[in-house]
């Protein structure tokens, strides 16, 4: 028999909340008779209830006016004699309670629960946190989630998880687990459980990520990087990466927040080569990345990297092209700060794609300078060269931008674009070009 975890996780959600609420609300019908506290951030008296809210206008407060506030806010409420915390947020403010060691259980509930490094992301909804020991820890999510900033709001797709984290022992290993489910019109579009565990120190770190799809039974990602830190400024890493889909946004995100541990070691895994082979969900995919960086100084550094990306087809679904397709492909990123001006920042990216089809060659030099504190200034060059293997009719792309920003105050701002594109190929007859230009003005101001 299936077991459907969606309503199991909330029933027991809801039933947390009622439990950890019912001393909230026990003590604010006991302590009715105290007004309440509008323009803390925190109410140290135990079983105290507080809602925040940013006044409208400044003469509210110095008329004592509640009757003028904004309805955005925060409820927090804390008894440092319990274990409870309870917590909601209409905006994403957090109500930042001090640290207790009697603090096992909080709840929070509103607009932007979590954080984006987290490995179960941020969501609209209800999150409980229960402390078993200062060294493990256990989370509970319901509700909607959030993809992007703007992403916007959407009833029609939920998210449920539950996870488990333990503190670094000597600020070195620690391990995070979860399941996820998440549905789509109510019906369930994914289920997946993994962990990951992380040996993190400035000198030398490791990094292994697994994904495992319940819905599929399959595995989805199966990840593991490392990074050491060599004498004279210098950094060399290696990842070895396999999946059959897209990695979810916040999982990524937890695992590069974990790579900034150690300096020069990153997330360079090519994404986009990635998203393009598995889209459809047929393919299988291995990456071996190898990565190096190096400071010369201050305001010089050395950044590289080398990828071989393979993918295998799903025999069922392209019974004529199982054969694998390989990939490779060369970067190299040479970055100078405060070269020429002081606040001046100056990049040249390069990249080579080596694939069955065609090869590919990316140069893009970007400058950004700070002329004083109102005008700034950015330029951008970048050239491309594709040369299709089949075909002698290579193709050149040329794109400068220049960006110039006047600032006239910390809310407006006035900005002007300008820029073009130059394309020159081959075909079978003669040579064949086009270009285009453009200018933008724009004015932006904050409210």
């Amino acid at each position: 028999m299936k077991l459907n975890t969606a309503p199991l996780l909330v029933y027991v959600l809801a039933i947390s909340m009622g439990l950890l609420l019912y001393p909230v609300v026990a003590g604010a019908i006991a302590d009715n008779r105290k007004p309440v506290d509008f323009g803390k951030e925190l109410i140290s008296d135990p079983g105290s209830l507080s809602v925040i809210t940013e006044p409208k206008t400044s003469a509210s407060e110095n008329t004592g006016r509640q009757d003028e506030v904004s309805p955005a806010g925060r409820i927090c409420w804390q008894d440092p004699a319990s274990i409870v915390s309870f917590e909601y947020r209409a905006k994403g403010k957090s109500c930042n309670f001090p640290s207790s060691s009697q603090q096992h259980v909080s709840v929070q509930l509103g607009r932007g629960i979590g954080t984006k490094g987290e490995i179960l992301g941020e969501l609209d909804g209800v999150r409980v946190d229960y402390r078993l020991s200062d060294s493990l820890q256990l989370n509970g999510i319901a509700g909607y989630p959030v993809i992007t900033p703007e992403d916007l709001f959407n009833v029609e797709r939920q998210v449920f998880g539950v996870s488990f984290a333990t503190n670094r022992s000597q600020r070195t290993w620690d391990l995070n687990g979860y399941l996820i489910e998440q549905r789509a019109n109510g019906q369930e579009s994914g289920k997946s459980t993994g962990g990951a565990i992380r040996y993190l120190k400035s000198g030398r770190s490791l990094l292994a990520y697994l994904d495992y799809d319940v819905a599929g039974n399959s595995a989805g990602t199966f990840m593991v990087s490392g990074a050491w830190r060599l004498p004279y400024n210098s950094t060399i890493s290696a990842t070895l990466d396999y999946r059959n889909r897209q990695m979810s946004g916040y999982q990524q995100k937890f695992l590069q927040q974990s790579m900034t541990a150690t300096p020069g070691w990153n997330w360079i895994l090519p994404d986009d080569r990635l998203a393009n082979y598995i889209a459809d969900g047929y393919r299988e995919v291995t990456t071996l990345v190898f990565g190096m960086s190096h400071a010369f100084s201050q305001h010089i550094k050395l950044t590289g990297d080398f990828a071989v990306l393979e993918a295998m087809n799903d025999a069922d679904a392209y019974p004529a092209a199982t054969a694998a397709s390989i990939e490779y492909l060369y970067h190299f990123k040479l970055t100078g700060k405060d070269l020429l001006l002081p606040g001046g920042m100056n990049k040249l990216d390069v990249r080579y794609n080596v694939t069955e089809d065609e090869r590919t060659s990316t140069a893009a030099f970007d400058t950004r300078f700070a002329i004083n504190q109102s005008w700034n200034i950015a330029s951008n060059l970048r050239a491309d060269y594709h040369r299709p293997v089949l075909e002698r009719a290579p193709r050149w792309v040329a794109s400068p931008t220049v960006k110039m920003e006047f600032r006239q105050t910390k809310q407006s701002s006035i900005k002007l674009e300008a820029g073009g594109e130059w394309i020159s190929g081959l075909n079978d007859i003669a040579e064949e070009g086009r270009s285009s230009y453009f200018a933008r003005l724009g004015y932006q101001a904050k409210f």
